[in-house]
């Protein structure tokens, strides 16, 4: 996978200056949990509305898993995932509203804080989160902004300025696409990595996203914008499904259980049939 982080190396990206590659036990079986219960969640809802992708689910758990309280968190329509791994109750997901607030509104989500762009366009989505990282900026008080951005790489031209204002100022923000990569991206992309790291990363890829996310959050914690393009599925893979793909990987380390699963899938569909009793109609 190429990494357009100008002068690093792919092992340096991904690994950190603070060790970030080192994963507890304990933090792959978090990953993991969270994983199964976005999947469980996805699935529920996908007899009343389109679902989130596969790509949505790993990206929204990988990134804000460790987010801080008062960081801020740039939503869009398919950012369920990060909704339900921040805390927000499962009732008030079962609508797609991501747990509270109008389109244009800011509110609490879990515990941290949320925007929901009145407008679609990634222009807005990158905007929000360029204006929340500034105010942290001026505040000094490193916390940082993440914004989930629709769109693919022909949307990143919309939002150059806001990436612009971001590398100038060396704002704590992270900017997050999925994005089918062409021969014919190569070249924005590298003039936007004039402007800041820009990470590629398997959009499936749970724990590569996680240890790109856990660089990219020290680093705008110090004071540096991070733009994680996360790219489809390798066909030549084993499978295309998230929670498929960290599962093979905790058995490959020895610490995945069958009981394990069975017992965090059991208790999470007893909190989703409680939800729905809380909802006859999941979208009302």
């Amino acid at each position: 996978m190429p990494t357009y982080l100008k002068g690093r190396s792919t092992p340096a990206a991904v690994a950190g200056k603070n060790g970030h590659s080192l994963i507890s036990s304990r933090k792959f079986r978090e990953l993991y949990a969270a994983l199964l219960r976005c999947e469980m969640l996805e699935e529920r809802l996908a007899p009343f509305s389109a679902n989130g992708t596969q790509s949505a689910i790993a990206a929204g758990v990988s990134l804000t898993l460790d987010l801080e309280r008062e960081d801020t968190v740039v939503l869009t329509p398919q950012t369920l995932a990060a909704a339900l791994v921040k805390g927000v109750p499962v009732h008030a997901l079962l609508n797609r509203g991501n747990g509270a607030g109008a389109n244009g509104s800011a509110f609490i989500f879990g515990d941290v804080n949320a925007f929901k762009p009145a407008s679609s366009a990634v222009s807005a989505q990158a905007g929000l989160a360029t204006g929340a990282a500034l105010a942290n900026k001026i505040a000094n008080n490193r916390k940082v902004a993440l914004a989930f951005m629709e769109g693919g790489t022909a949307a990143l031209k919309e939002c150059k300025e806001a990436l612009e204002l971001a590398s100038k100022h060396k704002l704590p923000v992270l900017y997050v696409v999925d994005a089918d990569l062409k021969r014919s991206d190569e070249k924005l992309l590298a003039q936007l990595a004039e402007l800041l790291p820009v990470i590629t990363v398997e959009a499936q890829d749970v724990i590569a996203i996680y240890r790109v996310a856990q660089e990219s959050i020290a680093r705008a914690r110090d004071g540096g914008p991070t733009l994680i393009v996360c790219v489809p599925y390798d066909p030549e893979a084993n499978s295309p499904n998230a929670v498929a793909n960290m599962e093979r990987y905790l058995i490959g380390k020895k610490l995945f259980e069958t009981r394990w699963k069975d017992e965090a899938a059991s208790q999470f569909n007893v909190e989703l049939d409680s939800a729905y009793l809380r909802h006859a109609d999941p979208l009302a």
